[in-house]
């Protein structure tokens, strides 16, 4: 049981039930909107009457329930929260999350991801280092919430009244003192690379600090800068440096998605490693060709698979071609973003007009 941790949402996209039950509630809730209770209740009963099972239905009810009650009684100051978890059984992840997203509840044979998907591509997790001339701060911005994992500081040099240091002197010793400052600073930059992956950095605080620290920056942790900021650590509340930066973050990832979309036209328009339509990139995710699925912000294709096979079938009354069941109704777009995750594949959700007209749903491949 995970309580009140990061998302693995990779391992969120590798769990279903054999059976093809639908046994896995998800409960993504924007606490900010004072009616998000009346939202679930209705989604509650219009679930409750599609379960014909007793039993089944009885387990939901009491999954709903306690369900409520681990969002409720998270932290305070979460402006939302995601909860998963077996109807039937002892799993469950329940977190909060530092930005708003819409109230749903779904019950599915797998957790329902794609909004998570989505969340974790518009609030990427960054590096944050905030430092002046005499102390620093290393926080990761996960789930846009800042956790402090590194903080460094000296004393300034004071000069002797007689028989002091010359002025040469005082400023060459003042100088090293700084750049060893600097140097520890960045080596404990290059650990929270080290054990958090190539995350971007932001670099912030006053005067010409930001410049003189990236210039000690390691050559793997400089090509992973994207920002400088100016701002005064003392007169500014810590909350509120967070909220900026994560908002900073947000518009180089809107920047990064017209990058996305221009790379695929590119490749489009030469026919090499790219593809469009919700088939191919599913069997693109399945081969493992998947580099970069683009999807459109909304967008939801209404299909049929049949879980056992992992067969998708091209037509409402089209059987499995290998038991010839029916199979189940399922939301295409998010069963794309699941087979990405599953294989490690980066997901970039946008709102470009272009990828709307050429049908909601794209992909780079790796070949």
């Amino acid at each position: 049981m995970q309580d009140n941790k990061p998302f693995n949402i990779r391992e969120l996209s590798e769990i279903y039930d054999e059976n093809n039950q639908d046994v896995y509630l998800s409960l993504y809730v924007d606490l900010v909107d004072k009616e998000h209770n009346l939202h679930i209740k209705r989604r509650t009963n219009a679930i409750k009457a599609t379960i014909k099972n007793r039993d089944r239905k009885q387990a939901f009810e009491k999954a709903i329930e306690l369900a409520l009650d681990k969002v409720h009684n998270l932290e305070k100051g979460y402006p939302s929260a995601a909860i998963f978890l077996h109807i039937e059984d002892e799993f469950m992840q329940v977190g909060g999350l530092g930005a708003r997203i819409p109230t749903k509840l779904v019950l599915d044979a797998s957790p329902y991801i794609l909004p998570l998907a989505k969340f974790n591509d518009d609030y990427e997790s960054f590096i944050l280092v905030l430092i002046d001339g005499q102390r620093s701060e290393i926080h990761v911005i996960e789930n846009a919430e800042a956790e402090q994992v590194g903080e460094d500081s000296h004393t300034s040099i004071g000069r002797h009244k007689k028989g002091g240091w010359s002025q040469a002197r005082y400023s060459r010793i003042r100088e090293g003192v700084v750049q060893r400052f600097y140097d520890r600073t960045a080596e404990q930059v290059d650990n929270v690379i080290r054990e958090n992956g190539n995350l971007r950095i932001i670099i912030a605080g006053p005067g010409n600090a930001k410049q003189q620290f990236q210039e000690r920056l390691s050559s793997q942790a400089k090509e992973l800068v994207v920002s400088l900021e100016d701002i005064d650590m003392d007169s500014v509340p810590p909350n509120q440096i967070f909220r900026k930066f994560v908002e900073t973050a947000k518009q180089d990832e809107a920047d990064k998605e017209i990058e996305y979309i221009e790379k695929f036209k590119s490749k489009i328009m030469t026919g090499s490693s790219a593809s469009t339509g919700i088939y191919e990139v599913l069997d693109a995710a399945a081969t493992g060709r998947l580099e970069t699925l683009l999807v459109l912000e909304g967008h939801s294709i209404a299909g049929k698979k049949c879980e056992p096979c992992n067969e998708y079938m091209k037509g409402p009354t089209i059987p499995c071609s290998q038991c010839e069941s029916d199979g189940n109704e399922v939301d295409l777009v998010n069963e794309a973003v699941e087979a990405a995750i599953r294989i490690s594949a980066h997901v970039e959700f946008t709102d470009n007009e272009y990828l709307e007209e050429i049908g909601g749903i794209a992909a780079l491949l790796r070949w």
